[in-house]
C-alpha cells in the first residue's frame, strides 16, 4: 500500500515521544532542588501561625505554606494552624496557596508567629471547564457541557467508573444489562441515537453509540481504557453534549466524555490510602419456579384444556400431583423411564453471596518546578456464582509529571497502565443454568455422580458444567504515554505539541471439557455437558497514536473585548493484528492448549491486520464583550481513509452565542437573582460507522464447491461484494437551546436545554434487484431525527455546622428513522429499524380482552374463519375457548396476521412504543455535620417498555422448559373471568396466540433505585501514635441496596427482555478506609 499522508504527519510529530522518554528519565536529576545547602551547622528557626479566610476569619484547612525557592513545604491542620522551619529567617520567604484564594508571599523577618488572612480570588472562584482542546470558565460557556467533580468517584464500591456516572447528569444514559465483573454489557449514550449502524457483539441493533472519550486530551483506544480506569485517578469529567463537540468533529457524534486525571501539587510529598471491602449480595431473584409450583403451572394449564389435555412426559394428573404435593422419589415417566424428581431449584445451587476488595495507594508532592503523583491500584471484583469463580482482577499504575523547564516552557507527561484478568467458567452460566430444564433435578445422584438431566439426557447440568466443563480465561494490558509541550511565545500567544502512544495486548483462551453424566442408578448417560472437548485461543494487539500541534491566542482589547483562537492539527493512526486458533478433541489430562487437540477433528484458523487513519484541522474563535454576550466558532475538516481519496475528506463546524443578562442593568437589581445566561448553538459532525476499514477496495472471500472428474469440494474464491467510491461521511446536525440560573446567593441553580439532531445522509443497505449480481455496499440515503431535552435543579447552604446539598437532573430523548430506502416492513414483537418509526419499535396485537363464553368464541370465527393466524377452529386441541384472547383485525381484510408495512390498513399489529429508557433522572442528596457525612444518589427512569422473550416469558412457551412462576394466580378461570391474564394452557401453540407479542404483555419497566449509600466519619490532623495523619477517614458505601418498581415479577428493573439469563443484579454492601498522612 503506498504511503499515506497520515505516516508523513506522524513523522512530523513522532520526536515528542523522543522528549517525553527523556524527561522521564532525567526527572529525578532536574528534580534535585538547586539550593541544597552544603552547610551542616546552619541553625533552624520554627515558624507557626494560623491560616484564615479575610472575607469570614473562618479557617482554611488545607492550605499550602512552602518556604519559596525550597521544596519545604507543610500543609495547614483542620484548625489552620501550621509549623513550618526556616534555615534563614532574616531572609526566608514564605508562599502561602489555598484553592479560591489568591497565593501570597510574606518575608518573615525573624518572626516566629505569622497569621495570614488570604483573601478570595474571585477569577479562581469562576468554575474552570474542560472542553474540547482546552478550558473556559462557566459563566461565559455557550456550549451544553456538564461537569463531574471528583467527589463522585470517592468511597464508590465501584471499580468501573462508567457504572459511578450512572444518573449522575442529564443526557448521559448508562445501562448495562448484567452485574457480572468485565461482563456488565454497558452502553453509553448522550442525547439518544444518532445512527442505525451500532451493533452490540451479537449483531443486535443499539439505540445508540457510545461518546468519544478522552483522557488527558488523548482519545482512548477502545472504551476498556475507561471502564479500566482507576475511579482514585479521576479529577474530573465533562460531558459535552451540542454543538460544544463538534470540535472533535466526526469523532464526536455521539457527544464527548472528556476525562481529566488527578495530577501533584507543590509541597511535602503526601501518601493517600484507600481500601474497601465490598460484601456482593444476591438482589431480585428471577421467576424460578419450585417444584411445587413447576407442577402448579402444569395442572392449571392441563386443567383449562380439559379433554384435549397433554402431559408431555409427565404421563398424567396424579404425576403432576405428586410433584405439587413436594414428593421427592422415583417417578415413571414418558419418555425417560424411571427417574429420581426432587425440588432442586438450580438457582439455589449456583448463586450465593460474594466478596469484592480495592485497594488503592498515591504519591504527590513537587516543588514549585517539578511535581509529581504516582498511584498503584489493586481490585478484584467477584460475581454471585458460587460453583466456581467468576470475576475480574485489575491491576492499575499511574505516574504523572509537570515540569516547568523555563518561565516560557512548561512539560507534562503520563504513564499509566493496566491489567485485568477475567475469569469465568466457559459454559453453564446461559440459557443452559435454569431456563431450559424444570427444578427437579440434584447435580449429583446417590453415588456422587454427575446427575444427568430429566434422567438419563445428560446434554445439561450447569452446576458440572460451571465446575468441570472448562474456563474462559481473558487477560489485557493496555500501555499509555503522553506528553503535552507548551511554549509562551508572547504573553499573548502559546504553541501546545502533544503526542499519545496506546498499546494494547489481549490474549483469551476458552477450553470446553467433556464431562460424562449419570442416571440416578449409576450408570453412564447417553449424553454429556459439552459433546466434544474443544480449545480455542485468540490472541491480538492494537497501537493507537495520536499527535496534535495548536497555536492559541488571547487577547483583551481595550478591557471590555476579549478574544481566543486556537489552530491546530491532528492525527491518528490505529493497526489492529489478530490471530484465532480452534481445535477439537483432547484428554483431559489438566492441560489445555492448542497442541494436545487432534488434527483429524474439526481444525479452524483465522486472522489478519487492519488499519485506519484520521487527519484533521481543527479552528476555535472566542469572543465575549465584557463576559455579557458571547460568541463561539468551531471549524474542523477531516479526512478518513475509510473513504476513496476523492470523498475523504469533509468539512464540520459550529456556531454558539450566549447572553449574560444579570450583566445588563435592567437586571443587576432584582433580589434573589445572582446569574442568568441564555445560550443557543449549532453544530455539525460527521459519522463513519456501519463500513469497513478501506472498505471502497474490492476484497476476496474463499469458499467450497464441488467441482471435479471425481466430484469433491474445492477451494473456490470470489469478491465478496460490490464497492463503491461514491460514498462518503454521515453529517449529523445538532442545535441545542438553554438558560442557565443562579439565585439566593447561588444556592439554587436551574439549568434547562432544549435539542434537536439531525443524521442527513445516514449509511444504510438498500435492497436491489437481484439482477444486480451481487450484494450492494452501504449507501448515504437514511435520515434520522432525534429531539430531546434537560434540565438539572440543585440548592446546597448552610445552617451553622450544618451543610447540606439537594440536586435533581431528569432528561429524554425520542427518535424517527425519517428515510430507510423505503425500508418499511415490521413483524409482530420488537423491531430494529422501520421507516417511519423509532429505532427498536414494538408492534403489537391490539387485543379486546378474552372470551367470556362459547358463543364469542363462535361469534369469532364466524367473523374471521380460519383466516390468517387464528388457530384451527376444527382442531378441537387448538382450537379458540372461553379465556383466551380476543385480537382485534386492524386492517379489517378478515384475517389476522402479525405483519404489516407504512401502506395505510395494512397489517394486524401496532405501533405501541419503543424499547429505549425515558425520563431517566438522578437525584443526589447528601448533609455533612462536623465529622460526619452522608450522600446518597437515586437513579431510575419513568418510562422504559419491555416485552419478555425466551423460556419464561410466559407459560409453555415450550412444553419441555422450565416455566415461569410469575402468572400463578393470575389468569382467567371461570372462577376468575376478571383477571388481568388469559388462560393457561400447556399447548405451545395456544399459549402463543394468547400470550406472545400481545399489548398486554408489554409493560412500562419504570423504577428508581437507591443507587448509592456513603455513611462517613472523618478525623482531621490526627494522630494515631506516632503517625501524624491529614486525614483519617472510615466510611460505609453500599450499592444498588433498594429499588421501587412497577413491576414485581423477579425480574431486575435493568435485567433486559430475554428470560434465558439467570445470572442475578447484586447488591454491594462495602466497608472502607481512607487515609492520607
Amino acid at each position: 500500500m503506498k504511503e499515506t499522508y497520515f505516516a508523513k504527519v506522524k513523522l512530523r510529530m513522532g520526536s515528542l515521544i523522543g522528549i517525553f522518554m527523556l524527561c522521564s528519565m532525567f526527572s529525578n536529576l532536574y528534580a534535585l532542588p538547586d539550593d541544597i545547602s552544603r552547610d551542616v551547622d546552619v541553625t533552624l528557626t520554627k515558624v507557626t501561625g494560623k491560616i484564615t479566610s479575610a472575607v469570614d476569619g473562618q479557617p482554611l484547612p488545607g492550605a499550602t505554606v512552602m518556604v519559596k525557592g525550597t521544596t519545604k513545604g507543610v500543609v495547614s491542620n483542620f484548625d489552620g494552624d501550621y509549623e513550618i522551619e526556616v534555615n534563614d529567617p532574616a531572609n526566608a520567604v514564605l508562599k502561602i496557596s489555598f484553592i479560591g484564594f489568591k497565593t501570597i508571599e510574606i518575608p518573615v523577618n525573624n518572626q516566629s508567629v505569622i497569621n495570614i488572612a488570604l483573601e478570595e480570588d474571585n477569577a479562581l472562584l469562576e468554575e474552570v471547564v474542560i472542553v474540547g482542546y482546552g478550558q473556559q470558565k462557566k459563566a461565559t460557556l455557550t456550549g451544553a457541557v456538564e461537569q463531574v467533580k471528583a467527589e463522585v468517584f470517592e468511597d464508590r464500591a465501584v471499580t468501573n467508573p462508567a457504572l459511578a456516572l450512572q444518573g449522575e447528569t442529564p443526557g448521559l444514559v448508562i445501562t448495562r444489562g448484567s452485574s457480572r465483573p468485565g461482563r456488565e454489557g454497558i452502553n453509553m449514550q448522550i442525547r439518544g441515537a444518532t445512527s442505525v449502524n451500532y451493533k452490540d457483539n451479537n449483531g443486535n441493533l443499539l439505540p445508540g453509540a457510545g461518546p468519544l472519550i478522552v483522557i488527558d486530551g488523548s482519545p482512548v483506544i477502545d472504551d476498556e481504557a475507561f471502564y479500566s480506569l482507576n475511579p482514585d485517578d479521576i479529577e474530573s469529567i465533562s460531558v459535552l453534549k451540542d454543538g460544544a463537540a463538534s470540535i472533535y468533529g466526526s469523532r464526536a457524534s455521539n457527544g464527548v466524555i472528556l476525562v481529566t486525571t488527578k495530577r501533584g501539587t507543590s509541597g511535602k510529598m503526601t501518601v493517600n490510602f484507600t481500601s474497601n471491602l465490598r460484601f456482593n449480595t444476591i438482589g431480585i431473584r428471577p421467576p424460578t419456579p419450585t417444584m411445587q409450583q413447576y407442577a402448579t403451572v402444569w395442572l392449571d394449564g392441563t386443567d383449562q384444556d380439559g379433554v384435549n389435555a397433554g402431559y408431555w412426559g409427565w404421563r398424567n394428573r396424579e404425576t403432576l400431583e405428586r410433584m405439587q404435593s413436594g414428593e421427592e422419589g422415583i417417578y415413571t415417566t414418558q419418555y425417560w423411564g424411571d427417574i429420581f424428581i426432587g425440588n432442586y431449584p438450580r438457582f439455589d445451587d449456583m448463586y450465593d453471596t460474594s466478596v469484592s476488595n480495592q485497594q488503592n495507594l498515591s504519591l504527590s508532592g513537587g516543588t514549585e518546578k517539578s511535581k509529581y503523583r504516582l498511584s498503584v491500584g489493586y481490585s478484584e471484583s467477584v460475581g454471585n456464582l458460587q460453583t466456581a469463580y467468576d470475576g475480574k482482577k485489575q491491576y492499575n499504575v499511574r505516574l504523572n509529571n509537570d515540569f516547568t523547564l523555563s518561565d516560557k516552557v512548561k512539560l507534562e507527561t503520563g504513564i499509566s497502565y493496566f491489567r485485568s484478568r477475567l475469569s469465568s467458567p466457559s459454559g453453564g452460566l446461559g440459557v443452559t443454568s435454569i431456563s431450559n430444564d424444570p427444578p427437579f433435578f440434584p447435580a449429583k445422584n446417590p453415588f456422587g455422580q454427575w446427575y444427568a438431566n430429566f434422567g438419563v439426557a445428560g446434554n445439561r447440568n450447569s452446576v458440572a458444567n460451571t465446575i468441570e466443563g472448562g474456563r474462559d480465561e481473558s487477560y489485557a494490558d493496555q500501555l499509555k504515554m503522553n506528553i503535552a509541550l507548551s511554549y509562551d511565545i508572547t504573553n499573548d500567544l502559546n504553541f501546545r505539541a502533544t503526542g499519545s502512544v496506546d498499546k494494547e495486548f489481549w490474549d483469551q483462551e476458552v477450553y470446553k471439557i467433556r464431562v460424562p453424566q449419570y442416571t440416578w442408578f449409576g450408570n453412564l448417560a447417553p449424553e454429556s455437558v459439552n459433546s466434544t472437548s474443544s480449545f480455542e485461543k485468540k490472541k491480538g494487539n492494537v497501537t493507537y497514536q495520536t499527535y496534535g500541534a495548536f497555536l492559541n491566542y488571547n487577547k483583551t482589547l481595550w478591557n471590555d473585548h476579549n478574544f481566543s483562537v486556537m489552530a491546530g492539527t491532528t492525527a491518528e493512526l490505529r493497526t489492529t493484528d489478530d490471530l484465532r486458533g480452534y481445535r477439537q478433541g483432547f484428554e483431559d489430562n489438566g492441560v489445555y492448549d492448542l497442541d494436545v487437540a487432534l488434527l483429524d477433528q474439526k481444525v479452524e484458523n483465522s486472522g489478519g491486520s487492519s488499519n485506519w487513519g484520521l487527519l484533521s484541522y481543527v479552528a476555535r474563535f472566542n469572543y465575549n464583550y465584557k463576559n455579557k454576550y458571547l460568541l463561539e466558532l468551531t471549524g474542523r475538516r477531516d479526512g478518513s481513509s475509510k473513504f476513496h481519496e476523492d470523498y475523504r475528506w469533509s468539512n464540520f463546524g459550529g456556531i454558539s452565542a450566549g447572553w449574560v443578562l444579570t450583566e445588563e442593568p435592567f437586571l443587576q437589581n432584582i433580589d434573589g437573582l445572582d446569574f442568568l445566561k441564555v445560550r443557543a448553538s449549532y453544530g455539525e459532525m460527521g459519522g463513519q460507522v456501519g463500513i469497513k476499514n478501506h472498505d471502497y477496495t474490492s476484497s476476496m472471500s474463499l469458499g467450497t464447491a464441488v467441482f471435479g472428474t471425481t466430484a469433491s469440494n474445492q477451494t473456490t474464491a470470489y469478491v465478496n461484494g460490490l464497492t463503491s467510491l461514491t460514498r462518503t461521511w454521515e453529517r449529523i446536525g445538532m442545535a441545542n437551546y438553554g438558560w442557565e440560573i443562579k439565585m439566593l446567593d447561588s444556592k439554587l441553580s436551574l439549568t434547562w436545554d432544549y435539542f434537536t439532531k439531525k443524521n442527513d445522509g445516514m449509511l444504510i443497505s438498500v435492497e436491489y434487484p437481484q439482477v444486480l449480481g451481487g450484494k450492494a455496499p452501504k449507501t448515504n440515503d437514511g435520515v434520522l431525527k432525534v429531539y430531546g431535552w434537560e434540565a438539572v435543579l440543585s440548592y446546597k447552604d448552610q445552617i451553622g455546622d450544618f451543610k447540606y446539598n439537594v440536586a435533581f437532573n431528569i432528561g429524554d430523548t425520542k427518535n424517527r428513522v425519517t428515510s430507510m430506502g423505503g425500508f418499511s416492513a415490521y413483524n409482530a414483537g420488537l423491531n430494529g429499524i422501520v421507516e417511519g418509526y423509532p429505532i427498536n419499535s414494538f408492534f403489537m396485537y391490539q387485543t379486546d380482552g378474552f372470551f367470556a363464553n362459547e358463543a364469542e368464541v363462535q361469534a369469532y370465527y364466524d367473523a374471521y374463519g380460519n383466516g390468517g393466524e387464528i388457530p384451527d377452529a376444527s382442531n378441537a386441541a387448538v382450537r379458540l375457548r372461553p379465556g383466551d384472547t380476543r385480537k382485534l383485525d386492524l386492517d379489517g381484510d378478515g384475517k389476522i396476521l402479525g405483519i404489516g408495512n407504512n401502506d395505510e390498513g395494512n397489517g394486524d399489529v401496532k405501533f405501541m412504543g419503543d424499547a429505549t429508557p425515558h425520563y431517566t433522572f438522578g437525584l443526589n442528596l447528601g448533609f455533612q455535620y462536623k465529622n460526619f457525612d452522608l450522600s446518597t444518589l437515586f437513579q431510575g427512569a419513568l418510562k422504559q417498555n419491555v416485552v419478555r422473550t425466551g423460556y419464561l416469558a410466559y407459560p409453555f412457551s415450550t412444553v419441555w422448559s422450565n416455566q415461569t412462576s410469575e402468572f400463578l394466580g393470575r389468569t382467567w378461570t371461570e372462577e376468575n373471568p376478571n383477571a388481568e391474564y388469559p388462560r393457561m394452557s400447556a399447548h405451545p401453540g395456544k399459549a402463543a396466540w394468547n400470550w406472545k407479542n400481545n399489548d398486554f404483555m408489554m409493560l412500562n419497566n419504570k423504577y428508581v433505585r437507591m443507587k448509592t449509600l456513603i455513611v462517613g466519619y472523618t478525623l482531621r490532623d490526627f494522630k494515631l501514635g506516632n503517625m501524624n495523619f491529614d486525614k483519617f477517614r472510615f466510611y460505609f458505601s453500599g450499592n444498588d441496596l433498594f429499588e421501587i418498581t412497577k413491576i414485581k415479577n423477579g425480574f431486575d428493573p435493568e435485567f433486559g427482555e430475554s428470560t434465558n439469563s439467570s445470572y442475578p443484579f447484586n447488591r454491594t454492601y462495602s466497608l472502607g478506609l481512607n487515609v492520607t498522612f
